[in-house]
């Protein structure tokens, strides 16, 4: 990125407001009883039909404190749009008392498709995260050259965010084909890189669903690297009719397999503050109603866990 293409501003504001919202951890020497902070945003994949007034408006009134807003191919915006169209929802969003908390990318480097300009207006913006596109293996080929080859790409993203004051978050995803699935290749890969640069977004439905009754060890391997939390649930289940291979699907939150009570005491011992974002998978084609209302009954869930 040119640093030309940031005034010196909107570059200081940038630095600024991501370091102050870095994630944090609890320490012992910290004041007994001092108040936990955390910021609530979800993840809009399946509300992309509201306008930027009425998707504020829903979100504003079911308590959230933002969004995570796809920008992305299929997203709510599209990539090549955000100059134009963030400032616009960001302006929306204020009005209404909120934030755009994360914006969900392709960008897996630094020659991704409208990377700069992405981040360059996530900057002038404020909006201090972006959630990156997943690297995948080739199953065929040995793994541990394909984590060394990631190296150099994160080195180089971690730069560019570093010149823009913003934070890009890697997204534990389920599945042998996706880099970061058991965290040890993601914490090897971000080994060295601040976590102001580029994190974890640790998603606790993935974690259990790829490591089972291991996920605390996923957590601990991650746990310094983490940036934000994804919150949602699933249970185990067939492919098909008479295949035994398991897949697993997505259901509300506190109905499933993650026994959530017992990450958020583990997460909120470890993290005095953090942006959490709910993601609702479970009604794909059932309607914006139907997902404004999951979104509504799984963030009771997830806020009388935290609270």
């Amino acid at each position: 990125m040119n640093m030309n293409s940031l005034s010196r501003r909107h570059f200081i504001s940038g630095a600024s407001a991501a370091i102050g919202s870095a994630i944090l951890p609890t320490t012992a020497a910290e004041e007994e009883g001092k108040s936990q902070a955390y910021e609530y945003c979800t993840f809009i994949k399946f509300l992309q039909d509201l306008s930027y007034e009425e998707l504020a408006v829903q979100l504003a009134k079911m308590g959230f404190d933002g969004a995570e807003v796809t920008v992305r191919k299929g997203g709510y915006i599209a990539p090549g749009s955000a100059a134009e169209e963030l400032p616009k929802l960001a302006e929306v969003f204020k009005k209404h008392g909120l934030k755009i908390h994360i914006l969900t990318t392709d960008l897996t480097g630094p020659a991704s498709p409208h990377a700069e300009s992405i981040i360059t207006t996530a900057s002038q913006l404020g909006i201090q995260r972006y959630r990156m596109g997943f690297c995948r293996y080739n199953l065929k080929a040995a793994i541990k050259p394909q984590v060394e080859a990631l190296k150099p790409q994160f080195r180089e993203l971690a730069a560019m965010n570093r010149e823009a004051g913003v934070t890009g978050v890697y997204q534990n995803h389920a599945g042998a084909k996706y880099m970061g699935a058991t965290l040890w290749d993601l914490a090897q890969i971000l080994r060295g890189i601040p976590v102001e640069e580029i994190g974890c977004i640790f998603d606790i439905r993935h974690a259990v669903a790829d490591g089972g009754s291991a996920w605390p060890i996923y957590y601990d391997i991650i746990k310094p690297h983490i940036s934000a939390l994804s919150v949602k649930d699933f249970k185990w289940g067939l492919k098909k009719e008479g295949d035994e291979r398991l897949s697993h699907v997505h259901v509300p939150l506190g109905s499933g397999q993650v026994d959530l009570e017992a990450f958020i005491r583990s997460f909120k011992k470890d993290f005095q503050s953090a942006v959490v974002t709910l993601h609702i998978e479970y009604l794909r084609r059932e309607g914006l109603a139907a997902n404004l209302a999951a979104i509504e009954r799984d963030f009771r869930v997830l806020r009388s866990a935290m609270d």
